[in-house]
C-alpha cells in the first residue's frame, strides 16, 4: 500500500505503478505486508509509528514513512517481522533511500529500499523442519 498526502504530487503514474509492484512483490516474496507513506510526518517518528499502529495487521507489518519536505525518513517493523528484519538491516535501507534522495529520485530510492528490506526479510518465509539425524 501506497499512501500519504504527496503521493499524488510527488510521482508519475509510472513511479506510482512501479511502487505498487514493489511493494506487493516485497511482500510475497516474505509473508509480511509492505507499505510506503510519503507526506508530512509533524512529529517525526512518533507520527510513522501512528500510521504504522492503523495498518490491518501491524504486527506483520513494515511502513517506509518518507517526508521529503523535512528530509525524514523512517522504518517502522511489526512485532513479528521485527524478529526477521534487524535494525541493522533498516539501516542499510534508509542509507539506501537517502543516497537516492539526495540527487532528488524519491520514487527510486523508496523502490530500493523495499528492495533491500524484502531482501533482508526473506526467512518470514523459511519453515523449520526437522532433520534426520
Amino acid at each position: 500500500m501506497l499512501d500519504g498526502d504527496l503521493v499524488d504530487t510527488a510521482f508519475t503514474t509510472a513511479q506510482l505503478a512501479e511502487l505498487e509492484r514493489t511493494l506487493m512483490r516485497a511482500g510475497e516474496s516474505t509473508g509480511a505486508h509492505f507499505s510506503a507513506y510519503v507526506g508530512k510526518l509533524p512529529a517525526r517518528r512518533d507520527s510513522a509509528l501512528s500510521i504504522h499502529r492503523q495498518l490491518d495487521d501491524p504486527d506483520m507489518s513494515v511502513l517506509v514513512a518518507v517526508d521529503p519536505e523535512s528530509r525524514f525518513v523512517e522504518v517502522v517493523t511489526g512485532a513479528i517481522v521485527r524478529d526477521h528484519l534487524d535494525d541493522q538491516s533498516c539501516r542499510l535501507a534508509c542509507l539506501t533511500m537517502t543516497s537516492r534522495f539526495a540527487i532528488g529520485d524519491i520514487a527510486a530510492g523508496i523502490r530500493d529500499g523495499i528492495i533491500v528490506l524484502g531482501d533482508h526479510a526473506r526467512s518470514l518465509r523459511v519453515l523449520p523442519t526437522d532433520l534426520p539425524d
